[in-house]
């Protein structure tokens, strides 16, 4: 079983390397993208055969460590495959060595396997897991896109900055992101409703509690960005600490039930 997860860790790990160095040396030749895209084939098959084996006849067990991998692996499946019709690649430096270590985390943490997720709930899991993984990919831009400002307005321009698409062309992919996850995450809260037997003895008060705020927190990057053409620091800024605390609304929650109260 160790071996089964040593591939796409490996995989996933040395494509994120291929492609930091892509962006940082001079010349690269298409055998290297070639490379990049066979690997992370690899990794992401991988990566999914690991997690469709958890699946059970009553349920899927989906644990605090389990439920990062499930998200590191949408998130760079997403990713390598829009990246071939969106010049997002610049993306797989942050998420691809992310993805190995969420997959080697699961290895030696996989948590207690009598907690299973019963498939009466599966649409909300599913919309929950699609609206991280946008909105993930979203911040991973909004944090490139904080580095490419930074270095053009120090007129530091270098390598890896002639490689990242325009400026208007990173905004543009963001938004896109943020109003494709913000819709996600709002199905997700509305559908969760509909399962929640008891607001109290689930506990899920807190979760509940900071998923909204979250809620809240991307509607006004979005009406702002729409509305009054909101950009820039503002955006991506607001986008990170919403993030953060959508994060810390699920998996904050899963780690204090799962972790601390043991």
């Amino acid at each position: 079983m160790a071996l089964l997860y040593t591939l796409p860790f490996v995989a996933y790990l040395i494509a994120g390397l291929l492609l930091t160095r892509y962006f940082v040396l001079e010349r690269v030749t298409n055998q290297h993208r070639t490379i990049i895209n066979l690997l992370l084939l690899i990794a992401c098959s991988s990566h999914g055969y690991i997690l469709f084996n958890l699946w059970q006849h009553n349920g899927v067990f989906f644990g605090l460590t389990i439920s990062i991998s499930f998200v590191a692996w949408v998130v760079a499946t997403l990713l390598f495959i829009t990246s071939f019709s969106k010049p997002i690649h610049s993306l797989g430096m942050l998420v691809y060595p992310l993805s190995a270590v969420a997959v080697i985390i699961a290895l030696f943490f996989p948590g207690s396997q009598d907690k299973l997720l019963s498939t009466s709930i599966a649409v909300h899991v599913f919309l929950s897991i699609g609206a991280y993984a946008l909105l993930s990919i979203a911040v991973g831009q909004s944090i490139l896109l904080s580095i490419q400002e930074r270095l053009l307005h120090n007129h530091n321009i270098n390598t890896f900055i002639d490689k990242l698409p325009a400026l208007q062309t990173m905004e543009d992919f963001l938004y896109q992101t943020l109003k494709m996850g913000f819709l996600l995450l709002t199905f997700s809260l509305i559908s969760g409703y509909f399962y929640i037997d008891d607001f109290f003895t689930q506990k899920l008060t807190y979760k509940t509690i900071l998923s909204v705020i979250a809620w809240i927190g991307f509607a006004g990057i979005v009406v702002g960005h729409k509305l009054f053409g909101w950009r820039g620091k503002m955006v991506t800024l607001s986008t990170q600490i919403a993030f953060g605390i959508l994060l810390l609304s699920y998996f904050g929650t899963k780690f204090f039930l799962e972790v601390l109260s043991i």
